[in-house]
Formats: C-alpha cells, sequence, structure tokens
C-alpha cells in the first residue's frame, strides 16, 4: 500500500528542490556573469565582482538551508527562519522589479518557494510550532532577554554608548550625504535659466569638489588647455561654473546639468573679439560626448584614489574631519564606481560614429539606457536644437522627426534625458525655465543687412521657404516624408516602434508620455534666428545657407564645426582654415549619419537669387 507523504516530507523535499536552483543561480553568476547580466537587460562591461560576491552569499545561505532539508522538525523556529529569508529575498525583488521588470523571475522563484515552504511547515509543525505561536515566542525569548540584559550596568552602559554611536554615525551619514539646502532661485530668470537646478537624480550630479580638481589632475585627458573651457562649455566673467550647471547641496555639494548647457550658445564677430552669448540657441560649441569620456577616463586611472584626490582637494579647501571621512570612503569610491558602471553602460556609443561638437545621440540612450531594449546598431546623431519662441510652437510636431507634438511632453522628456525623475524633478524651478522659454526671442542678425537685396530675397523666400518654414506656413510644424526631403535617414530609423510603445507605458506623473508616435519622415521647423542655428540639417551636415542652397554635388564633403568666430557673408561659422581645425570637430559627410543629401529646395535659384534670398534669411 502506497503511504503518500507527511507535509514535513514534502517540505524537505522543496527546500531540496530551492537549493538545487540556488547551485543553479551560483554557478551563473560564478562562471557566466556576463551572460546573467545581458539576461536581465543591463549593459554589456559591467563590473562582475557584484555577481560572484552574490553567488557567495547564496552559496551561504544554501549551506544553512541544508539543517532545515534534513529534518524540518527538529528545530521548527530554525525552518521558519529559512522560510523567513526566502520572503525577505522576495521583498527586496519587488524593489529591484519596480524599476528593472527584468528581475521579475528573481522575484517569482524567492516568493514562490517562500509562499510553498510556509504553507508546508504550517501543516507539518504542532500547534505550539506553527508561524502564530513561533513569532510570539521568539518575541517573548527577545525581551525576556532584553530584560535580563538591562538589569546589568554595564550592558545599560553599553547599550547606552552604542545608542549614542549610532545616532552620531546616523547624524554624520544624513548631514554628509541627505540633507539638502534649499536650492537657489535666481532674481533674474535668465540667470535662473544658466544656473538653477531643474531637480536631477543623485547619480547626474558630480561632487562639487571633485569637478573643482579633475582638470588639474587629468589635464592631458582633456582635448587642449582651459579646463573644462576645452570641451566648449561657456564661462562667464565672475562666475564659477560654466553656464547650463546649476550648484546645489543634498548632503555635500554637487554640480548637476540643466537645460542651458545643451540650449545656450556663443559666437565672436571675429577672432579679436569677445564672445557674445545667445540664451536658448543650439550649444554648437559643446562636446558632449568628450565630456562624458572625460569623467569616463579620470576614474577608470589608476591615480583616481582617495588618497590623491584628497591631496588635490586639500590645496583648494579644507574639510572638517567628518566631511573628510565621508568623502574618503564614500564619495569618492562611489563616484568612481558609478561612472564606471556608466561607462560600461554607454559602451554603444563606441561603435557609432564620433558625434562632435554641437551634436549628440538623443533617443538612443533613452532607448538602451532607460528602457533596455536591445542593440540595433542605429544611429541617431542629432544637431543640438535652439528652444527660443517656444510659443508659437505649441501644437506643431516636435523633435526633429517630428514625434511629438505634446510641448510638455517634450521638456519632460528632455529633462529625464539628462537624468531628472518623477520624485527628484523641481517642478516650480522646471516651468520657471519652461515659461521663460515660452517668450524669449531669438537674437537679431549681429551684421548689416543689404536692405533692397534683402526685400528681393522676400520673393524668393516666399515661393521656396514659406510653405514649410514660416509661422503661419501650410505645412510648418509638419512632418515631411523622408521620400520628398530626401535627407539622411539615420536619425529617423533610430527611433523605432518599440521605444514608441516603453515611451507611453510612462505614467509616473508629471511623467507622462502618450503623444510619442514613429513618423516617415522630418518635421518642417520654423526658422526664426537662423541665422545662429549654423551648421544646417537636422545632423549639422551643412556648414552654412551658401552650401544649403547648393546642388548635392556642389556642398562640402568635409568641414569643420565648432568654431566660435562668425561667417557673416555665407552666414554660419566658420568651418574652414587653420584656427577651425584646432578648435573644432571635423565633420566628414561620407560616414553614416553624417550625409548632407537632400533639401534641394532653392538649389536651382541663379546665384544673384540665392544671395538676395540669404539677405532675406537674415531679418528671420
Amino acid at each position: 500500500m502506497s503511504v503518500t507523504p507527511s507535509p514535513a516530507k514534502w517540505f524537505s523535499f522543496v527546500v531540496w528542490l530551492g537549493i538545487a536552483c540556488n547551485a543553479l543561480f551560483i554557478a551563473q553568476e560564478l562562471f557566466m556573469p556576463d551572460s546573467v547580466n545581458s539576461g536581465l537587460g543591463l549593459p554589456a562591461g559591467l563590473p562582475t565582482v557584484w555577481n560572484q560576491a552574490h553567488a557567495v552569499m547564496v552559496l551561504a545561505l544554501s549551506i544553512f538551508y541544508m539543517p532545515a532539508a534534513l529534518d524540518p522538525l527538529r528545530n521548527p523556529d530554525y525552518s521558519w527562519l529559512l522560510v523567513l529569508s526566502r520572503f525577505l529575498a522576495a521583498s527586496f525583488w519587488v524593489f529591484i522589479w519596480r524599476s528593472n521588470p527584468a528581475f521579475l523571475s528573481y522575484l517569482i522563484v524567492d516568493g514562490s518557494f517562500g509562499a510553498v515552504q510556509g504553507i508546508l511547515l504550517q501543516m507539518a509543525v504542532p500547534n505550539g510550532n506553527r508561524l502564530g505561536a513561533t513569532l510570539a515566542r521568539l518575541f517573548s525569548h527577545f525581551f525576556a532577554w532584553l530584560a535580563v540584559c538591562f538589569r546589568k550596568p554595564a550592558v545599560r552602559a553599553g547599550i547606552g554608548i552604542a545608542i549614542l554611536l549610532v545616532a552620531f554615525v546616523a547624524y554624520t551619514l544624513w548631514d554628509n550625504l541627505l540633507r539638502a539646502e534649499p536650492d537657489t532661485s535666481y532674481a533674474s530668470v535668465e540667470d535662473h535659466y544658466k544656473h538653477g537646478a531643474i531637480g536631477l537624480g543623485s547619480d547626474s550630479r558630480v561632487p562639487y569638489w571633485i569637478w573643482k580638481v579633475l582638470p588639474g589632475m587629468f589635464p592631458e585627458k582633456l582635448p587642449g588647455p582651459g579646463g573644462w573651457a576645452s570641451l566648449g562649455l561657456i564661462y562667464e566673467n565672475g562666475q564659477d561654473l560654466p553656464i547650463g550647471f546649476a550648484k546645489r547641496h543634498i548632503g555635500y555639494d554637487a554640480v548637476e546639468a540643466n537645460c542651458a548647457l545643451c540650449h545656450t550658445s556663443e559666437f565672436r564677430r571675429t577672432a579679436g573679439s569677445q564672445p557674445e552669448v545667445i540664451l536658448g540657441g543650439p550649444a554648437h560649441t559643446l562636446d558632449l560626448q568628450a565630456f562624458q569620456t572625460f569623467l569616463y577616463n579620470c576614474a577608470a586611472d589608476a591615480r583616481f584614489t582617495p588618497d590623491n584626490v584628497m591631496a588635490a582637494i586639500a590645496k583648494v579647501h579644507q574639510f572638517s574631519w567628518t566631511e573628510s571621512l565621508v568623502y574618503r570612503f564614500l564619495i569618492i569610491p562611489g563616484v568612481k564606481t558609478g561612472l564606471a558602471t556608466q561607462k560600461a553602460a554607454y559602451a554603444w556609443q563606441q561603435s557609432r560614429p564620433p558625434q562632435g561638437k554641437g551634436r549628440t545621440d538623443t533617443f538612443n540612450p533613452t532607448k538602451f539606457n532607460v528602457f533596455h531594449l536591445p542593440e540595433d546598431n542605429t544611429i541617431g546623431t542629432v544637431d543640438l536644437p535652439q528652444v527660443w519662441n517656444q510659443q508659437p510652437r505649441v501644437g506643431m510636431n516636435l523633435h526633429w522627426d517630428g514625434n511629438n507634438n505634446n510641448i510638455t511632453e517634450r521638456n519632460f522628456a528632455a529633462a529625464m534625458a539628462i537624468g531628472a525623475t518623477p520624485k527628484t524633478v523641481i517642478l516650480a524651478s522646471f516651468k520657471r525655465v519652461t515659461d521663460f522659454l515660452l517668450g524669449l526671442q531669438p537674437p537679431p542678425y549681429p551684421f548689416p543687412i543689404q536692405k533692397d537685396a534683402a526685400g528681393r530675397g522676400k520673393k524668393s523666400f516666399d515661393q521656396e521657404c514659406a510653405r514649410c518654414h514660416a509661422f503661419g506656413g501650410a505645412n510648418t510644424g509638419q512632418v515631411e516624408p523622408i521620400e520628398t526631403v530626401g535627407t539622411d535617414r539615420h536619425r529617423l530609423d533610430s527611433f523605432t516602434a518599440e521605444l514608441v510603445e516603453k515611451f507611453h507605458s510612462i505614467n509616473k506623473p508629471p511623467f507622462v508620455f502618450d503623444a510619442y508616435r514613429k513618423t516617415n519622415g522630418y518635421a518642417n521647423v520654423p526658422i526664426d534666428g537662423i541665422w545662429a542655428r549654423a551648421p544646417y540639417l537636422h545632423n549639422g551636415a551643412i556648414p552654412n545657407l551658401w552650401a544649403l542652397l547648393q546642388a548635392e554635388a556642389a556642398r562640402p564633403q568635409s568641414f569643420y564645426r565648432g568654431y566660435d568666430v562668425y561667417d557673416p557673408k555665407n552666414v554660419g561659422f566658420i568651418s574652414d582654415g587653420a584656427e577651425a581645425q584646432r578648435a573644432a570637430f571635423k565633420v566628414d559627410t561620407s560616414v553614416p549619419g553624417n550625409g548632407n543629401q537632400g533639401h534641394l529646395y532653392g538649389t536651382s535659384l541663379k546665384d544673384a537669387e540665392k544671395w538676395d534670398l540669404i539677405e532675406y534669411l537674415k531679418t528671420q
């Protein structure tokens, strides 16, 4: 006659099964950590020491599971601790799963084992050892032990000292890592745009004193002399930080980017002139990719150690004793680890052509680093756009490919791209900046304009350009099919229908992205302030307006972009010569993503008509 196994036997079987599952997990983490990370949607190249540490921890737990598996009723309290460990693990995976759904399988495994083991153990043990009675007994024993301990003066003194020590450590950590001081609200909205914080997450900030010493510690990793300015950051006289960075104190002073970083430009009228700042203009001198690379290379350098960084800081600033400890043992190691993780997460950039000055890849970082979509080898390089005069753009199709017609969504998506989250974004500050941009007007053309020629050029503009590029034009703000406009399609292809679905899945106010869509072309943008928006096309592959009006074969096949001296004749920035070569980035239009073809409107005009049209465009 067959005998049905008792609940205790089933409990033992399930525990052994759990140990076997743990063994499989341990083997994967120890011997195939990169494969595990890939399966979780984590970027290739992440340090695997944490995988191995996790495997050793699970191995230790599995060893402690074995007594309960061999005889669960010998010590029921011990068996209940095994069940508790599974539920604690499941609780942790709930927290992780909320930010990365790929960890759902971990939650299911630990939660299922915990639930099944708990039910079986409840059925197997005598009444006095069931869950309720066990918890009551454990609490009773714990409080009885406390009572005995408190009768001893030495124990009371030790506990008091321990409490004071814990309180001191907790306060020190709170004061140096979490305590937030009010963010600066500048009296001038222009200054607030330049240096006000919009609220980025902690992993998107650089500790201020590390920011101060990095250029001096690693000057050879910069593209040239001048510290941070060599990366195209714009400094104004008397300012500690370049435009586009805010200083905040959340536990410690830190630096974070804001909207002005990518949307402020400068120009010089001549090589001997002082730079003039244009708020809301495309940051054509900024090399964002080189900025990232500099930070990554500094953190990866063997000289980036707590001792060396602290020695460099000591030359310009003196920490208190507690600040010094926190910086040495927490902040500097945290920065090193964080930048190493970011470097691994952005390793996909190395398989693309360099972006260079004034350009960035807008949506691939969101695709790969936020939503963990699979690598697709697309190139999304585009010019950094202007952001002035936003009010008349409300309702238009926005971004280069017109993938969103909700200006509020567009603004929050831009904030998310640089590190803001629904919890960290400072809504009042963000609204102040975006309201400012609604009415910010483009700067007038800074050189003389030939009025007669401009008058003649208006006729060509009305005939060739106004329908798509004048406010009120029939097609202005609409998407022009790629087959019609004929420009480089790499950016268009990089924004995918799968990414649209991911955007639509976000519903964490104020981050709600319902308006995204996949298009089949590029948006016809208004051209207010066109003189300050060179180079041209969505990827900045044409240096000036004169080149834009030439047939494809006559357009420059290579040029330098990122030099700030203006070319008033051709209307753009000087893009050749020794000075431009030293200061700028070479654009090779034969490189994928850099194509200068298409947009042939106006190319059939006579040269005299083109010059007149350019003269009129200076007035826009």
